[in-house]
């Protein structure tokens, strides 16, 4: 009986994603590295104004909240074991 033998395009295919990976990482990395501006700008530095008072009125806030005694197993019930029975 004759076996079916699969293409074997692992090879190419690995060969394939090296080459797509030099490419990814020569364009994205070393490309923008070694590319200088043509027209070096200052830099502008901005300069931040001075700080202004402020009031908080007012100065405390009271918080006031009331919890219900609410347990979440409180409406379950528990059946007790059966008798009789052995696990």
């Amino acid at each position: 009986m004759n076996h079916y033998q699969p293409p074997s395009h692992g090879p190419a295919f690995a060969l394939v994603a090296v080459a797509l990976a030099a490419l990814t990482i020569g364009a994205f990395v070393v490309v923008p590295a070694s590319v200088e501006p043509a027209a070096r700008v200052p830099a502008v530095v901005a300069v931040a104004p001075l700080p202004t008072a402020v009031v908080v009125s007012p100065a405390r806030i009271d918080i006031v909240a009331v919890r219900e005694a609410k347990v979440a197993a409180e409406g379950v019930r528990v059946a007790p074991p059966k008798r009789g029975r052995s696990s």
